[in-house]
């Protein structure tokens, strides 16, 4: 079969992949400077809480939300002039896409975004703000990506790869830079990973400069396709599970990224959905930050309990975006909730009267638990045609509080009270990768 198919880009071959180099990044970050917002380091309120120096580097501050646009800026600045003026296509999943239809448009290059059905409307309807032509095509990002790249041959437009184009990946590189010469006393970075270019552009920078800080990858174990790669010692495709952490669950890697990062990571780690809202949660109420699924990663293995070695180190957590929909955060700010017990679900039967009800409600706000919602069922309770079955959603202080609850109404409702979750703590780890040595 012909290498010269619909589906092959010269600049991501998996047969000839390219090796993202230090010297690519340092040219991209002075080409990108002026354009691109040094996004600042902060210290986390909470260093006591996990015995770690965390620093969190902001990511979600960039114009678009997202890291990603450091490396459109860097692959349209290097377009050429004719190739500028036909145009450029790309499939994404969302943060790519609206960071090349506004940065495009500041430099008058058409864009046409190829969006998988499953796309977020929020991020649909910001690639239409900024000028692009949108087109919805595929069930996953892959189908998106063989749409593209025929669209591109057909029309003579620039096919770049928003995942993988090694362009875009030097231009990722120059986050790193910034966090060398903002936190030299440096132990670990910990990096969310989906195909890896993030991955792969981080490590190449710091293992030039600082060989001896650490590399960490983090997905979702939902998704673990870097990992599995890993482990299979080869690029591995997985079939799409979504997850909260949407924008790094992809089902193939890079394979620049892969290439580049597979000698350079210290460390894969997984992390479960769980901690992935538990990490959302902490960060809006603790931090006062809002990132997505994907950027909290980093975080949540750690408060996952997976980097006991970095007890008392100094290590950069890299919030790599936060465009979130608001829909989508609602059900991340609960789940992480209902993970830390601080959300509890019960059912309980009662007799069918105002004062049965009424009791009910005073016992559960009397022992300072708010309740959320409530629901009545008439018609598919069994027994007794006078019960009626009360659902009821109620928020706890905490763990400790949500265990009163629990024991309190089994008390009070002996042989008709249900918990739909138990709040207990989850403390199992999740499995990781950790690089062998020769």
């Amino acid at each position: 079969m012909s290498r010269k198919n619909e589906d092959y880009d010269e600049y991501c071959d998996p047969e000839n992949p390219r090796i993202i180099k230090y010297d690519d990044i340092v040219d991209a970050t002075q080409r990108i400077r002026p354009y691109v917002a040094h996004t600042p380091i902060m210290v986390a309120h909470t260093q006591r809480e996990f015995g770690i120096h965390i620093h969190y580097k902001l990511e979600f501050m960039q114009k678009m939300g997202s890291f990603k646009e450091r490396g459109i800026l860097n692959a349209l600045h290097l377009l050429p002039p004719d190739k500028k003026k036909l145009g450029v296509v790309m499939a994404s999943s969302g943060n790519e896409g609206v960071s090349l239809s506004y940065h495009a448009a500041k430099m008058n290059i058409p864009v046409i975004v190829i969006l998988p059905m499953c796309i977020p409307i929020e991020k649909m309807q910001r690639c239409h703000l900024y000028g692009a032509k949108v087109i919805v095509q595929g069930s996953n990002l892959m189908e998106a990506q063989k749409y593209a790249r025929a669209l591109a041959k057909d029309k003579g437009l620039t096919f770049l790869n928003g995942r993988d184009h090694p362009h875009i990946l030097a231009g990722y590189g120059s986050m790193a830079l910034e966090i060398l010469e903002t936190t030299p006393f440096l132990d670990a970075v910990i990096v969310p990973v989906g195909s890896g270019g993030l991955a792969a552009a981080t490590a190449t920078v710091v293992k030039h400069l600082k060989p001896s800080v650490l590399i960490y990858g983090v997905q979702p174990e939902a998704m673990p396709t870097f990992f599995n790669s890993l482990e299979s010692d080869e690029p591995v495709q997985l079939a799409i599970q979504t997850n909260i952490a949407d924008a790094v669950s992809v089902s193939n890697v890079g394979c620049n990224a892969y290439a580049t990062a597979k000698p350079l990571l210290d460390k894969m780690l997984l992390v479960k959905e769980d901690w992935v809202a538990r990490a959302m949660l902490h960060l809006l109420e603790r931090e006062k930050f809002i990132v997505e699924g994907a950027g909290a990663c980093p975080l949540a293995a750690i408060m996952g309990n997976l980097v006991p070695e970095l007890k008392l180190k100094n290590v950069v957590c890299i919030l790599s975006g936060g465009n979130v929909d608001n829909i989508l955060l609602n059900r991340c700010m609960e789940r992480g909730l209902a993970s830390e017990g601080r959300l509890i679900i019960f059912r309980v039967g009662i007799r069918n009267d105002p004062m049965a009800k009424s009791n009910l409600m005073s016992l559960i706000s009397s022992g300072g638990y708010n309740i959320h919602r409530h629901f009545q069922d008439n018609s598919w309770t069994e027994g007794d045609a006078y019960y009626v079955e009360m659902k009821m959603v109620c928020e706890a202080k905490g763990l400790a509080h949500a265990l009163e609850l629990k024991r309190t109404i089994d008390r009070v409702y002996p042989c008709t009270a249900v918990f739909e979750n138990e709040p207990f703590n989850d403390k199992r780890t999740c499995p990781c990768y950790i690089k062998r040595t020769t």
